[in-house]
This record gives C-alpha cells, sequence and structure tokens, in this order.
C-alpha cells in the first residue's frame, strides 16, 4: 500500500448524539430548522441511531447553539437538557451494569460509538477516580460548550445510575469564569479551572457500588451489539487502530512494533512519527492495554495470575508481575484481593 496516499478518515459522531443535543436545544427555545441548516444536515441523515455525522458538522452545530443561546454557560445549560434515552445501546448498557466500575468500564470501550469528538480516560489516584475527557480541537471556541454539556450530563447520570454518590471534584480546561453559581448547581463538588483536561472526580470507595439498575443478561445482550457495532466502526486514529490489534494479537505474544505497521499499511517511522502526533507511543499503547486487561481480567474472574500473563503475551509471569507492581504498587493477588474486599 501507498502510505502516501492512505488517507484517515474524518472523526465521526452517532446520529442518536446528534439527535439528543438538536432536541436538547429545541427544549431551550432554538429552531431545530436553524440548527440543521447551520451544520448542513437534513432529517433523512439522522433517522438511524447507528448512523454517522461527520465531526465537523457537529462542531458547526455546538456554534450555532453556542452563539445562539443566551444562558451565561450554554454548555451546561443544554447538559441540562438532554435526554439519556437519547443515547441508544450506550446508554442503556450503562444503566443495566452491575457496578458502578462496569458501567465506567463499559463507557470506556464503547465512547467511541457515541462520538469521536474526544478521548475519555480514566485515571485511577489513591482516594479517587477521575473520568477524564480530552477533547479534539480544544481551542475551538464551541469546544467548551461541548465540553461542559458533555460533563453537566456525566453528572447528572452518575448520581442517577448510584443515588447518593458525591463527586469529589471536577476540572476545566478554560480560565475561571467570574460567576461559578451553575457550575455549583451542576457539579456541587470543588472545582479546578485551567486544568489539562475536562474531568469528574469519582470517590475510589464507590466504584464497586452496586447498581440499582443491574440486569446482567441484559447487559451482556447490549455488550455482544456494541462489539458488533464496534467492529464495523473504523478507527479515526492510528492509535486506537493500534490498540485494537493490539487487543487482538496479545494472546499470541507480544507483537512487535514493525509487524503492527506493517499490518496498518506503514512503515516503522511512519507509525512512531503518526502516534507522536496523537500524542501517544507503541509502547505506551502497549502499557496501557496490558494494564487495562489485567485489571479486568483479576477483577472479573478466577484466572490465576500465570494465565493471565500469557493472555497479555508476557514471556514470562515474573515480568507481568514486576509491570503490574509498577503500575499500581500491588501484586496481582493483593489487587484481586482488595477488589473482593470492595465488592463485597
Amino acid at each position: 500500500m501507498d502510505e502516501s496516499s492512505q488517507t484517515f478518515r474524518t472523526p465521526s459522531v452517532s446520529a442518536s448524539l446528534t439527535q439528543a443535543v438538536l432536541l436538547a436545544a429545541a427544549r431551550l427555545g432554538l429552531s431545530r430548522e436553524k440548527l440543521l441548516a447551520a451544520c448542513d444536515l437534513r432529517e433523512a441523515q439522522l433517522g438511524d441511531p447507528d448512523a454517522r455525522i461527520d465531526f465537523p458538522r457537529q462542531e458547526r452545530l455546538w456554534e450555532e447553539i453556542q452563539s445562539s443561546l443566551p444562558q451565561q454557560e450554554p454548555g451546561l445549560a443544554l447538559g441540562r437538557a438532554l435526554s439519556p434515552a437519547s443515547f441508544s445501546a450506550l446508554g442503556y448498557l450503562l444503566q443495566s451494569s452491575t457496578t458502578l466500575g462496569d458501567a465506567l468500564e463499559s463507557a470506556l470501550r464503547y465512547q467511541r460509538l457515541v462520538g469521536e469528538g474526544g478521548q475519555v480516560i480514566i485515571e485511577a489516584q489513591p482516594e479517587s477516580i477521575w473520568v477524564a475527557y480530552r477533547p479534539l480541537n480544544p481551542e475551538q471556541t464551541a469546544t467548551r460548550a461541548r465540553a461542559l454539556a458533555l460533563l453537566g450530563f456525566w453528572a447528572r447520570q452518575l448520581k442517577a445510575l448510584l443515588p447518593g454518590l458525591q463527586l469529589v471534584g471536577c476540572r476545566f480546561m478554560h480560565s475561571q469564569p467570574q460567576h461559578l453559581e451553575e457550575y455549583e448547581a451542576a457539579f456541587a463538588c470543588p472545582l479546578h479551572f485551567s486544568a489539562s483536561d475536562y474531568a469528574l472526580g469519582l470517590p475510589k470507595s464507590m466504584v464497586g457500588a452496586a447498581l440499582p439498575q443491574a440486569n446482567a443478561p441484559l447487559r451482556d445482550l447490549l455488550r455482544q451489539h456494541a462489539e458488533g457495532l464496534l467492529a464495523r466502526l473504523p478507527s479515526a486514529s492510528v492509535s486506537g487502530r493500534v490498540v485494537a490489534l493490539l487487543g487482538e494479537q496479545l494472546t499470541r505474544g507480544e507483537p512487535g512494533r514493525a509487524a503492527l505497521a506493517c499490518e496498518l499499511g506503514l512503515s516503522e517511522r511512519t507509525l512512531q512519527r503518526r502516534l507522536a502526533e496523537e500524542g501517544s507511543s507503541y509502547q505506551q499503547l502497549l502499557a496501557d492495554t496490558r494494564r487495562q486487561l489485567a485489571e479486568r481480567y483479576l477483577s472479573e474472574g478466577n484466572l490465576p495470575a500465570t494465565d493471565i500473563a500469557a493472555l497479555l503475551g508476557y514471556s514470562e509471569p515474573s515480568v507481568f508481575f514486576r509491570a503490574f507492581r509498577h503500575w499500581t504498587g500491588l501484586t496481582p493477588g493483593e489487587y484481586r484481593q482488595r477488589r473482593r474486599h470492595s465488592c463485597g
């Protein structure tokens, strides 16, 4: 393949997300027809909830919303008006999850089904878990409204999933505004501005808490549906494609960077450059993928740590044990014991 002529697909969002934003904007008094015209969309493009809309059109939609709403923070206003019923399979999957941690894991794995306007990352700290959002084009004026709507909606949904949940903090990329009343009403927690991302902080002790609407059979059915949708969705980034290949190939041993580049139709040097442009690297993606899979295997089943090491492509269990202690400060056995204690 001639990599000089290879093009990478424009990021996209689901039609269901676009519908949700349009419905919320209409609830706030904006004209649906005017919004559709502003982003060059037709009603026929929104009929299938699993259809995709190019992200640049979604950005134009947010620009129109931000300039048209009279509220001081249009994003927070729209976040309050968003309906969870409009988020299709992922929303129902989160509601049917067994624990808060289970819901967060599904949100992380299937985030692209909703949209590719940014990256969701779960950060574990000693006393808290941060659900971080790193938006595409953070310098765009409308990104602030888009990210605030997302964070405000997340906060509502998390509290609906687990009544009594109190956020431990919230981070924002923009500088502190003069008036904070809307922020305090939306998040009710310490607020941190001029941060490197947008994020919600959750108490780590709540991760194993059971969700009142848990339905494991329905969750498993929805996961199967989500996996099918994910498999048909091309990756908008090289890093996303690398992670997908790593998850598939690790059981056969650690895939070499050169072999992975070949599967992507790139030279090894081009792969390194493209990953660097996305703020990543092969080694970092490999470590992140292994850690996420290791934590899932240790939390969900009874596989011996030696078998988990093999599934993660390690030639020796001792190498896995050292890596896991470096990531978490715990041995695999200690991690599993803590997870069982927190869920018990």
